[in-house]
This record gives structure tokens, sequence and C-alpha cells, in this order.
């Protein structure tokens, strides 16, 4: 199964994952050039990169050079492209800047038929549909928010829930925290999106 990880602007290192291809999304490409992984693509129009720099870029991964006045943000069009060519897709390098730029990308996740992880070093964000899911530990905070109207049961976690309803409007279920060894969601209704998070001090690999 191939994975590929997104590195976008706002990155700024990134830890090489074996099992990763790894693409650079305008200024991500330098980024990722500077700290010598090896990239399958780079994407975007980089206007902020500069002539030379592109060029340099040319020589070393296969660029796809998208025009400045279009209608996808740089990063909305790098998701699909992934989403074609590999089996999951993560992106990392579009939050702590521009709010507006975010919000495009979780839109895209959470309202949109677009499957993809949202990862920066206090974050893992991830969309889950009905079914029985087994979450893996990633941050000491569990949060779930609801992006239709929901029903599920979650044990493995301090505040076990068991058929509760979530809409839209509910945030009680921010802040949980997984105990076990995995979390089981077993979501009967809806779709949700799943986020871990965790305080800077407490952040985990």
């Amino acid at each position: 199964m191939s994975k590929v990880m997104l590195v976008a602007n706002r990155a700024t290192s990134i830890k090489k994952e074996k099992d990763f291809h790894y693409i650079g999304v305008d200024g991500g490409a330098l980024l990722l050039s500077e700290q010598n992984i090896t990239m399958d693509y780079a994407i975007g129009d980089f206007d902020s990169v500069g002539e030379k720099r592109r060029t340099e870029l040319e020589k070393i991964t296969t660029i796809e050079h998208l025009p400045v006045r279009k209608n996808e943000s740089d990063s909305e069009y790098a998701i699909k492209f992934a989403l074609e060519r590999y089996d999951e897709v993560y992106i990392t390098g579009v939050s702590g800047g521009r709010l507006d730029h975010f919000l495009s990308v979780y839109h895209m996740l959470a309202f949109q038929e677009y499957h993809f992880t949202i990862v920066d070093e206090q974050n893992h964000i991830s969309k889950l549909e009905q079914g029985t899911h087994h979450i893996q530990k990633h941050k000491k905070y569990l949060s779930l928010f609801a992006v239709c109207e929901s029903e599920i049961t979650i044990t493995g976690v301090e505040y076990p829930l068991y058929d509760r309803k979530l809409n839209l409007h509910d945030i009680y279920t921010l802040s949980n925290e997984i105990i076990d060894t995995e979390a089981i969601l077993e979501i009967k209704k809806g779709t949700l999106i799943v986020i871990q998070s965790a305080d800077k001090k407490n952040t985990l690999d």
C-alpha cells in the first residue's frame, strides 16, 4: 500500500519515514530539497520561490507547474493529484499560518468526498465513516466532531460513550484520552472528524 506525505509551505522540518513517498507543495518542495529528501513531484505555482530555485527543483524532481491565477489552491490541487496516485495521503505544513488556507483543506476533508489525513507537530486529523474503527494513539488528546447527524460508541478511553447521538453543534466530545492500547470507535451512523492533539510539551512522536 503506497503512502505519500504532501509537504506544504508552513512545514519547518520533516522526519523522513521509510515507508512514505513525498511531494513538495510550492515552498514545501524547497524544504524537502534542503533536507535531501527525495520527492516524487513538486507541485505549485512557485510564485514565492523564484525562477532560480524552481530551476533547481526541475533538476531533481518532476514539476507540476500551476498557474498563479486558478480556481484551486496549490494544496487543494496537490491533494486531488495525490489521491489519484497513492493509497494513503497525508498533508503537513497547512496549519499555523493563514486560517483561510487551513479551513479550505479542513473543509475538503470534512465536507467533501476526499479521504486524507492532516498532520503537524501537535495534531493528527482524519475522517471516519460508518463502521468499527481501531484508533491507535498518536497524540495525548482525542476529540470527535460530527459532520452530520451521527451515533457512536467509543471504548478504551478515559470517558467511554455508549450509543450516543452527536450532531454538528455538539462539542462535549472534546479532550478525551486513549487509555488502552487503542480506542475502539463504532460509528453506527454518520461521519466524524477525529482529532488527536497535544500541548506543545506533551507532543508524542
